[in-house]
C-alpha cells in the first residue's frame, strides 16, 4: 500500500474512531443520566454501570467498523447431503457458530483491557472532578474527563486490542 492509501486509511479509521467512540459516547452519557435521574445511586457508581453498557456499543462498532476485523466462516456447508454424520457435524456447527472465534475472543479481552484501562483514568478524574466542584456538575466533568481518555483508548485500540 503506498503512503497516500496510507494515510487515507489511517483518516477513514480515526473518522470511524470518532463516530463509534462518540456514539458510545453519547450511550455511555445517557445511561449515566437515566441512572442518576431515575435511582437514588450516585454519579460516581452510575457511571460504571454506564461503561459496560457502552463497552458493548464501543467493542462492537470498532471490531467490525474502526479495525475492521476479518471473520473467518465458522460454518462449512460442504457437507455430503442425508447422512447421519451431516446432522452430527451440522448440529457440531451450528454449535460453534454460537461461540465467538478464538480472534474475536481475544480482541475482546484486549479491548476490555483497553476500555477497562481507560475507565479506571476516566473513573479515577471522575470521582477527582465530583470532589472538588460538586455532584451538581457531573454532567460537565464527565464530558472534560471523557474528552482527556479519548485519545488513549484510540492508541491502544490501533496498537495493541486491534492489531491485526
Amino acid at each position: 500500500m503506498n503512503k497516500a492509501a496510507t494515510i487515507i486509511s489511517s483518516s477513514q479509521q480515526a473518522l470511524w474512531f470518532l463516530i463509534v467512540g462518540a456514539s458510545a459516547a453519547l450511550v455511555h452519557f445517557l445511561v449515566l443520566i437515566s441512572i442518576v435521574n431515575f435511582t437514588a445511586m450516585s454519579p460516581a457508581w452510575a457511571n460504571v454501570f454506564a461503561f459496560l453498557v457502552a463497552f458493548v456499543v464501543s467493542f462492537t462498532g470498532h471490531f467490525y467498523l474502526t479495525f475492521r476485523q476479518k471473520t473467518v466462516p465458522i460454518i462449512n456447508n460442504n457437507y455430503p447431503q442425508n447422512t447421519v454424520s451431516t446432522y452430527h457435524s451440522t448440529k457440531r456447527d451450528t454449535l460453534n457458530a454460537s461461540m465467538p472465534s478464538t480472534s474475536m475472543l481475544s480482541t475482546l479481552i484486549k479491548w476490555f483491557a483497553s476500555s477497562a484501562a481507560g475507565f479506571m483514568a476516566n473513573q479515577g478524574l471522575f470521582v477527582l472532578g465530583l470532589d472538588w466542584f460538586g455532584e451538581r456538575y457531573y454532567m460537565l466533568i464527565w464530558l472534560v474527563v471523557t474528552g482527556v481518555i479519548t485519545v488513549m483508548t484510540f492508541v491502544l485500540g490501533k496498537l495493541w486490542a486491534f492489531k491485526s
